[in-house]
């Protein structure tokens, strides 16, 4: 099976436990409250059908369309600071392994706080 469709799988599962859970919570809620949990049962109705159209709901459903996005609507700036972060992890890695070596070349480990070194014995 392809990344793609076990990610759909997955989502598809995920989605029908949460709705599982949620029919069992209103469900729950109409035996204990009788006819006063129709209210709830709107607000949940309603609240699903804000999340489904929501950006959020939005792209889930395009993630399962499988259409790429378009990378020509990002702005380029995006791409400018993107190549500024990969410059400033280069030299951070050039840092790091500057410092490495550094560390290396020392002959004796530095004595811990409260430690004597021998010539001072």
């Amino acid at each position: 099976m392809s990344d793609k469709n076990e990610w759909i799988a997955s989502a598809f599962i995920g989605i029908g436990l949460a709705g599982m859970g949620l029919f069992g919570a209103l469900a729950a809620a109409s035996a204990v409250l009788g006819p006063v949990s129709v209210p709830i049962w709107f607000f949940a109705v309603i609240m699903v059908g804000v999340v489904v159209r929501s950006p959020i709901g939005k792209a889930f459903a395009e993630r399962l369309s499988g259409r790429p996005g378009d990378p020509a609507a990002l702005p380029p700036e995006l791409f400018a600071e993107l190549d500024e972060l990969r410059n400033r992890l280069l030299d951070m890695e050039e840092r790091q392994d500057f410092t490495e070596r550094m560390l290396a070349q020392r002959a004796e480990p530095l004595p811990l706080a409260g430690e004597r070194r021998a010539e001072e014995l």
